[in-house]
């Protein structure tokens, strides 16, 4: 980690205050404020993997992981919303025109994104792109939407020359979209995660990304493999939460009294709950964080991004994702009846939390693959 790096580590506790302020309105608004957002972009929290000469920190992803927990410990649609708008990155993928008109002028732009995929056709000076893209975290606040398309010839999809899916990334204004009002959820209510639809948008073709060849910046943080910068950011962000999750219920379990008039924490079965909760969590952040190591070393020493490294990274993923399941699980159920109203901080977090965990990037069905590939054979899920 470098000097110029090392305080985005800091970060999160930069904005506490204004985080804690905004928590009544992010739940009734079903969004983040737009002051928040504009206190998040002027932070750098938006720009951690955007590259150096467009203003950005082009960071490590261990250190960028660590800063998307450090916001989902405080809350974790802000947390979510850091992590989706970090796709600065495209600068690096971006020829030079392209990323002049995104960054060319006025203030730092902010992304959103989409797992989703749309299709889009080739037409003179680039594509024509048409989709219903759904759970797009923070599209409200966005200047610009980073949307995923398959590209077709007529009713067929093309393929990379390697076989797969070409499927590239295509940046939009945001006037080229429509916003429709979906978002009305258990948790993770601020994160204004609504639908977007795009219909025959012409994306000129600068302003088209692949991740299929190498990218324009030929340095270690962008040599990688592309997706492995966004995918993990939700299991960091989720990762957090649950930690807030065990102090909040050890806060909570030494004041509150048990039928026979002692405390929780008082009680063998609470205190052997808490520490195996905080060791499994703690084992999961470890295993996340050195598989992002990993990657990182990876593009710092022009070593291949092999199968089995991205294998590693979802494994991580995964394993990060069940565990915060458990110890969500374990705290909500210590808080016993204060767990289940409304203002209660553990109520709060069990909710955002496992909506943040019904994400496809969490899907327990990613084991497979990842065992396929320990075993030798193509897994049935991309591991990314």
């Amino acid at each position: 980690m470098t000097m110029r790096t090392a305080h985005l580590l800091d970060l999160p506790a930069q904005l506490e205050a204004a985080i804690g302020a905004a928590a009544g309105d992010m739940e009734a608004g079903r969004d983040l404020p737009e002051k928040l957002v504009r206190e998040l972009r002027d932070s750098g929290a938006f720009r951690l993997l955007t590259p150096r000469e467009l203003g950005g920190f082009e960071a490590p992803l261990e250190t960028v992981l660590k800063v998307y927990e450090g916001f989902g410990r405080l809350d974790a649609s802000a947390g979510w919303i850091v992590w989706n708008a970090n796709w600065g990155f495209i600068g690096a993928l971006l020829d030079e025109p392209g990323n002049a008109r995104i960054w060319g002028s006025g203030p730092e732009p902010v992304f959103a994104a989409s797992s989703m995929v749309g299709t889009a056709v080739p037409c003179d000076g680039g594509y024509r792109l048409s989709g219903h893209w759904k759970l797009v975290s923070g599209i409200n606040h966005a200047d610009w939407f980073a949307a995923a398309a398959y590209i077709k010839d007529g009713d067929n999809v093309l393929l990379t020359d390697d076989g797969m899916l070409d499927v590239r990334f295509f940046m939009l204004r945001r006037e080229q979209l429509s916003v429709k009002d979906t978002w009305h959820s258990g948790g993770l209510r601020g994160s204004g995660s609504h639908s977007v639809m795009v219909e025959d948008a012409v994306v000129p073709g600068d302003l088209v990304a692949r991740v299929d060849v190498p990218a324009r910046v030929q340095r270690p943080r962008y040599q990688g493999y592309i997706p492995s910068l966004v995918v993990p950011g939700c299991s960091a962000v989720v990762l957090g939460v649950a930690q807030s999750a065990i102090e909040e219920t050890a806060a909570l379990v030494v004041s509150k009294r048990t039928m026979t008039g002692g405390t929780l924490a008082a009680s063998a079965h609470t205190q052997t709950v808490i520490a195996r909760s905080e060791a499994a969590l703690q084992a999961a952040r470890l295993l996340l964080l050195a598989a992002a190591r990993d990657l990182d070393l990876a593009g710092e020493n022009a070593t291949p991004v092999t199968l089995e490294l991205r294998a590693a990274l979802r494994a991580a993923m995964s394993h990060a994702a069940q565990t915060s399941r458990d110890v969500l699980t374990a705290m909500y159920e210590l808080g016993s009846s204060a767990s289940i109203y409304q203002g209660n901080s553990v109520e709060r977090l069990f909710r955002d939390g496992m909506v943040a965990l019904q994400h496809h990037n969490h899907s327990a069905v990613f084991f497979e693959s990842v065992g396929r590939v320990r075993l030798g054979m193509a897994p049935t899920q991309p591991v990314f």
